[in-house]
């Protein structure tokens, strides 16, 4: 349960700022390369880049530009290798503080998720208590909040609808 006297967060953000959020969120999607979304099947069939991996084709890079005059047939574009190479350094990087920001994004969801249901559960007992001892208009408060722990192991929150 949650320290109903720490409230870390205790802020909403503007409607400019949600706006301004989504707006660069938008402007990076924008950035992207064309057609790079994959499907469930080729991001289980391409291969992934590891570090070794990274450094094994900044080799053969460094190789074919130094000595693959005569080697090399000309199908192979080092251009394109170099290119690739480049676009995943920059999206690495990009990547990186995007999962940066996700995790802060995702911590100050729990934390206020955390704080809402804590204060919400005090609100529920007070209720519930309330209604135990005969409060006036505690019954009708409790009777809908309790739904909640009647649904338990439902996460929607609402009780499940009985077919008659």
């Amino acid at each position: 349960m949650s320290n109903l006297s720490e409230n870390k967060i205790n802020v909403t953000l503007a409607v400019a700022d949600v706006t301004a959020i989504n707006d660069a969120v938008n402007t990076i999607l924008s950035k992207v390369p064309a057609n790079t979304t994959l499907t469930d099947e080729q991001r289980l069939s391409y291969n992934a880049i590891n570090v070794a991996n990274k450094v094994f084709a900044d080799d053969c890079l460094t190789e074919a530009q130094g000595n693959g005059s005569g080697i090399l047939p000309g199908f192979i574009n080092l251009t394109h290798l170099q290119n690739d190479l480049t676009v995943f350094e920059q999206l690495d990087q990009i990547e990186s503080a995007l999962n940066n920001t996700l995790q802060r994004i995702a911590d100050a969801k729990r934390i206020a998720g955390h704080e809402a249901f804590g204060q919400a559960n005090v609100i529920y007992n007070a209720f519930k208590t309330a209604n135990e001892n005969g409060i006036a208009n505690a019954k009708s408060s409790y009777d809908k909040l309790k739904a909640r722990f009647e649904a338990q192991g439902n996460s929607s929150g609402r009780p499940v609808d009985k077919q008659i």
